[in-house]
């Protein structure tokens, strides 16, 4: 398919993981990226191995708001307009109350709500947003929506995303920015992994089976990414996709 043929879209959190995955799949259908992250050597690889032309490859700390207008600047440089963001990028960690203080959970907000809000203010501020709509798409989580122990700081995070999205759906309609949130379940990534490899045997196990059709893949995840940047979506904003093999109806 070549549907996002003339399209440009900015993935942050580009360098693996599902924002990897994205970045591969709107590639594939002709679009044109900005992909962002924090790592330039990785970022640089996944570019290269991109189909298309004109990919930008822009190394950025987006939690930073100073490197984020940076960044916008960098992209006015050679990119004309922004059809879509997809923000991918964000941290994990399990850490129950007693260890959550309250300069941990400013870490985590910075991570995802901050980040979410600067990236998307400096699109719009620096007008780069384009002039016949705009689809934005923030990652959540369905830790957002389930409760699990240990996960307070990261679900009050995402829940804040999921929020703060329903409010800009409705401030920035009239500016044809659209603006949704997609809430996967556990997703196979090195993130992931990682959290994955610190727990017993059988807390995977249990993790695995909650997940009614298995544990995600990334690409699970960028179809659906897809989807709402395409016109497909033009008449759906504020809402939260909920992309989680089935995690989260029991």
């Amino acid at each position: 398919m070549s549907r996002f043929q003339g399209r440009s879209f900015l993935i942050t959190g580009a360098s693996s993981g599902i924002g990897k995955a994205c970045v591969e799949r709107l590639a594939g259908e002709g679009a044109r990226l900005v992909l962002v992250a924090r790592q330039p050597d990785r970022l640089q690889d996944v570019a290269r191995q991109l189909p298309g032309e004109g990919h930008l490859a822009l190394p950025c700390d987006v939690s930073d708001e100073a490197a984020v207008a940076k960044l916008m600047d960098a992209i006015r440089a050679s990119v004309p307009e922004i059809h879509g963001l997809v923000h991918c990028a964000g941290i994990h960690w399990l850490r129950p109350l007693a260890l959550t203080d309250s300069a941990a959970l400013l870490v985590m907000l910075q991570s995802h709500v901050m980040s979410s809000l600067a990236v998307t203010r400096a699109l719009i501020s620096k007008r780069l947003a384009a002039k016949d709509g705009v689809s934005v798409v923030w990652l959540s989580s369905a830790a957002a929506l389930r409760g699990e122990s240990a996960t307070v700081a990261y679900a009050a995070a995402k829940g804040a995303m999921i929020s703060a999205a329903r409010a800009l759906a409705v401030e920035l309609a009239r500016r044809k920015i659209r603006v949704n949130i997609i809430a996967p379940g556990v997703v196979k990534t090195p993130q992931s992994e990682v959290f994955l490899a610190g727990l017993p045997p059988e807390q995977v196990q249990a993790i695995t089976n909650d997940h009614l059709l298995g544990l995600g893949a990334p690409e699970d995840v960028a179809g659906a990414v897809a989807f709402l940047l395409s016109a497909d979506a033009r008449w759906i904003t504020g809402t939260t996709l909920v992309v989680d093999g089935g995690l989260t109806v029991h």
